[in-house]
């Protein structure tokens, strides 16, 4: 029951109009809403969806609980919850012209300024002869790496061997990686160069090959035509694939993983590229990373993992990658047919739970990690047209051989 705060609410807030470059676009029977200035877009339900018309129309918001009370058929201190709840959640995502702007966290100075310290006190890069020089490709980018030891190889390879390739074309991206000995003397330390210019230093064999592994994904990354890269597994078979968006921690990788055993394709344990016009998805088979933490579970997946070499990712996690068999990567770009968005946690019931399209929408923008260009009304369109073709679910699990049943049932088996 909605209290007298929320008349105040509305009634403080009378002058809230929306922002005049607002696009609207209808999404089943909800509606999602973009604005080109704050590059802000989310997904409102029915009864938000209704406010909005109402504000568009010209309605007050201090006149919006009267008017949703006498055309709805609700109580007045409800209706007023409801105009104080969407009054808040627009102006919270920049909508409103209130002059707020939606909040982003702010990327670390911290972690910024460390990069870039670290870099200034590399050497420049000086002739060295490579004990190896071996090409990889990713995302159709070639890369040439040089090691200056044998042992920096060996462990770069447990993380990209499968990548490599044998076409002696013109690599877009060089990677040098000198072999210096640590402070202590008992250690290979490196310094990487990209294209001759100074990337990263690894003070342990450990730290080298995630970094060298982020060196080669950045620049694939920065070279490909892409509209959004997501955070997510991706996995499928016979030219469709689904999507598994999720933030760390979510067993996204787990899921991932068992999805594979199970016999579907696999695209990608971490990323999703839909592809600009087409939205597809692009295999991008980077290995599967697995934490510390999930070791013992996830050799049930990877009996090898126990054996596999341990790296320490700069932040600070010890980490084993499991490179893909060539028979599970796909080598073509799949059509997305579900979105899942998994959840694990112990006491779960492992259900699946129908999204509105316009909330799935808005979760997927909360895993963008990029845009290649900055959204306009037009791409919106494209987004919202393609999604509104796209089943989508909440996947809360405790039990992944349950997880996975519903997912082939529901994506697989029609």
């Amino acid at each position: 029951m909605a209290t007298g705060q929320d008349e105040v609410a509305v009634a403080e807030t009378g002058q809230m109009t929306l922002r005049p470059d607002l696009a609207f676009f209808p999404l089943d029977d909800n509606l999602v809403v973009f604005s080109r200035t704050s590059q802000s877009l989310v997904g409102l339900n029915a009864t938000a969806a209704l406010i909005v018309q109402k504000l568009r129309e010209g309605v007050a918001a201090a006149d919006l609980a009267d008017t949703l009370s006498r055309e709805n058929g609700v109580a007045k201190d409800e209706a007023a919850g409801w105009a104080a709840s969407t009054l808040e959640a627009l102006g919270s995502q920049g909508l409103l012209a209130d002059g707020r702007t939606p909040f982003f966290p702010p990327e670390s100075p911290e972690i910024a300024d460390y990069i870039a310290r670290s870099k200034a006190r590399m050497p420049p890069l000086e002739p060295f002869k490579p004990a190896a020089q071996v090409r990889y490709r990713l995302l159709g980018v070639d890369a040439l790496i040089r090691y200056g030891h044998g042992a920096q190889r060996r462990m770069v390879d447990t993380v990209i061997g499968h990548l490599r390739t044998e076409d002696a074309v013109p690599p877009v991206l060089t990677i040098d990686i000198q072999s210096l000995s640590s402070d202590d003397g008992q250690h290979i330390a490196s310094n990487i160069y990209c294209n001759g210019e100074p990337e990263a230093s690894a003070t342990r064999l450990s730290s080298l090959a995630p970094l060298v592994k982020g060196a080669l994904w950045n620049a694939a990354v920065n070279a490909h035509d892409f509209l959004l890269d997501l955070h997510a597994g991706v996995v499928g078979k016979d030219g469709r694939c689904i999507l598994l968006p999720a933030p760390a921690g979510s067993g996204k990788s787990s899921l991932t993983a068992a999805l594979t055993h199970s016999g579907l394709g696999y695209y990608s344990d971490e990323v999703a590229l839909i592809e600009r016009g087409t939205f597809q998805v692009s295999p991008v088979p980077l290995a599967v990373c697995v934490k510390s933490t999930a070791w013992n579970f996830m050799s049930r997946y990877y009996p090898e993992l126990p054996e596999l070499p341990i790296h320490r990712r700069d932040d600070g996690k010890l980490v084993r990658y499991v490179r893909p068999l060539a028979a599970q990567v796909q080598k073509e770009p799949g059509r997305v047919s579900h979105i899942f968005f998994p959840r694990y946690s112990k006491d779960a019931s492992t259900r699946l739970v129908a999204l509105t399209r316009a909330d799935a929408l808005a979760r997927l923008m909360d895993q963008c990690l990029a845009l290649r260009l900055a959204m306009d009304p037009e791409g919106v369109k494209q987004l919202v047209g393609w999604i509104a073709g796209i089943d989508c679910y909440a996947l809360p699990f405790s039990s992944l051989d349950e997880a996975v049943a519903l997912v082939h049932r529901t994506a697989f088996q029609k």
